[in-house]
């Protein structure tokens, strides 16, 4: 998925499900989603319908072998250069024509931008680690992934129900003091910053989400009931550890 996820948005939802699926999402892509997978009944019942659906066309399809020199020509192009395990291998015999023409239809039809359509530049924030919002029913209200360097990529899920004038608010703490984020999105994504004097706390702190007056909390310190606390978790080879 080139454009920013809206999990907010059930359709796309939906939609990463189905990308999950026919593997189409990226390394960061995937440990994100694999991480709201882990938490959302929804999520998992999205991804077990999807899998049902595109069965059959693995099943009605013969699979076809491609030519022996079409990786080497595919490494070279991408500047991988040689590999000749890969070809001991035969990785390329498992895969069949069938789900790839399928997975392509899906992808192009996914890909479209509509005419007139701004897409953000860099929306997408490459994560080392991530951590899930839960309310008390368990429900995922944001993801938030994070890079060493302390940008974070806050996507909205199902974020909780607020009252008027109120949203949740970020806080990183670290040795026991709060220290605001900001706001988190009601839908769609939002980028923070972790102070740089902070940076180095990153995988030890705690994350929470308390619902504060949507311009922030009064006197720079959380006043409001805790939605989650957590930490981040890391991803290693494009997974979350749990």
């Amino acid at each position: 998925m080139h454009e920013p996820w809206d999990l907010s948005d059930p359709g796309e939802r939906e939609q990463a499900a189905g990308e999950y699926v026919l593997g189409t999402l990226d390394i960061t892509q995937r440990a994100a989603f694999e991480a709201l997978l882990a938490v959302s009944p929804e999520l998992q019942r999205q991804v077990d319908d999807w899998r049902e659906h595109l069965q059959p066309f693995n099943d009605q399809l013969t699979p076809v072998t491609p030519p022996p020199g079409l990786w080497p020509r595919i490494a070279r192009a991408v500047g991988l250069g040689p590999r000749p395990w890969l070809q001991r291998l035969g990785l390329w015999q498992v895969l069949t024509a069938g789900f790839a023409v399928v997975a392509l239809s899906f992808g192009v039809l996914w890909y479209q931008v509509p005419q007139g359509a701004v897409v953000p530049q860099g929306a997408v924030v490459p994560g080392d680690s991530v951590f899930v919002v839960l309310d008390e029913q368990q429900v995922p209200g944001w993801i938030i992934s994070a890079t060493q360097d302390g940008e974070m990529m806050v996507q909205a899920v199902q974020p909780s129900a607020m009252p008027a004038g109120m949203g949740g608010e970020l806080w990183f703490i670290a040795d026991g003091d709060p220290v605001s984020l900001g706001m988190l999105p009601a839908r769609g994504h939002a980028r923070m910053q972790v102070p740089e004097a902070l940076r180095a706390s990153l995988r030890t702190a705690d994350l929470a989400v308390t619902i504060e007056p949507e311009k922030s909390a009064p006197h720079a310190a959380p006043s409001g009931a805790v939605i989650d606390h957590g930490k981040l978790i890391p991803m290693r080879n494009g997974t979350v550890s749990f």
